[in-house]
C-alpha cells in the first residue's frame, strides 16, 4: 500500500504547501489519535461501489498503527506489518520499508505529501455547509498505480475532511474522516500481532 523521488519546492504551490503544513503540524501535535472513517471504492469498469467503515489507531510520533475494517486488519509496529485477511483466514507478515516514498499509508496519511509529490491548490468546495480547501497532488514517479490524490481540508478547523485516490485503472478510493479523538490512551500491545487472537488463521511470512 506504500509507494525515491526528490521533493522539489519549485514545483509546488506555496498556498497549497501552507495548508498542508498547517494540517500536518496540527496532527503531529497529538501523541495518539483514534480516527473513525469511511471508505468508498468506486470501480467504473465493473460499475461496483463499495462502502465500508473503519477505525484507525495511530501513534503520530512513530510508524505504529492499527487499522480495523470489516474484512481486514493491518497492524504495524514501525518495523513489521501484519495484514490480517479475515475472509481468507490468513495473516501476511511484511517488513516496513522506511525508504519508500510517494506512498500513502495509515502511518503517513498526514505527511505523505512531503516526499515524492507535487501539488497545487484547486477551487474551494462546499459540503454539508463546510467550506473546504482543495489540493490536487500527483506523484513525481509516473510509474505509480495512481495518478492523482485529492485532499480536502476544512477551512475553519484545519482538519482533514477526506482523501481521494485516483487509480490508473479508473477506480477511485475515497477515505472520509467521520470523527477524530486526539491523545487517546492506547495499550502498547495494540500495535503488536498476537497469534492467540487469531487461532485458526494461517501465518504467511513474506519478509
Amino acid at each position: 500500500m506504500l509507494f525515491c523521488c526528490l521533493f522539489v519546492f519549485s514545483q509546488n504551490d506555496p498556498a497549497a504547501e501552507k495548508i498542508l503544513n498547517a494540517l500536518s503540524k496540527k496532527y503531529q501535535s497529538y501523541n495518539t489519535a483514534q480516527i473513525n472513517f469511511t471508505l468508498k471504492a468506486i470501480n467504473h469498469q465493473q460499475q461496483v461501489t463499495v462502502n465500508e467503515k473503519g477505525e484507525l489507531l495511530i501513534e503520530t510520533k512513530t510508524d505504529k498503527y492499527r487499522m480495523t475494517m470489516k474484512d481486514q486488519e493491518i497492524i504495524a509496529d514501525g518495523k513489521q506489518q501484519w495484514h490480517i485477511l479475515k475472509e481468507e483466514q490468513e495473516v501476511q507478515i511484511t517488513e516496513v520499508d522506511p525508504e519508500q516514498s510517494a506512498s500513502i499509508t495509515p502511518a503517513n496519511i498526514f505527511t505523505f505529501y512531503k516526499s515524492g509529490f507535487k501539488y497545487v491548490s484547486a477551487k474551494d468546495e462546499q459540503v454539508s455547509g463546510k467550506l473546504l480547501n482543495v489540493i490536487d497532488l500527483s506523484p513525481i514517479d509516473n510509474k505509480k498505480s495512481f495518478f492523482k490524490v485529492k485532499v480536502r481540508v476544512d477551512k475553519v478547523s484545519q482538519l482533514l475532511f477526506d482523501v481521494t485516490i485516483f487509480d490508473k485503472s479508473g477506480s477511485r478510493y475515497i477515505y472520509t474522516i467521520q470523527n477524530l479523538t486526539p491523545n487517546v490512551k492506547v495499550n502498547t500491545k495494540t500495535f503488536i500481532f498476537d497469534k492467540t487472537d487469531y487461532p485458526n488463521m494461517e501465518v504467511v511470512d513474506l519478509r
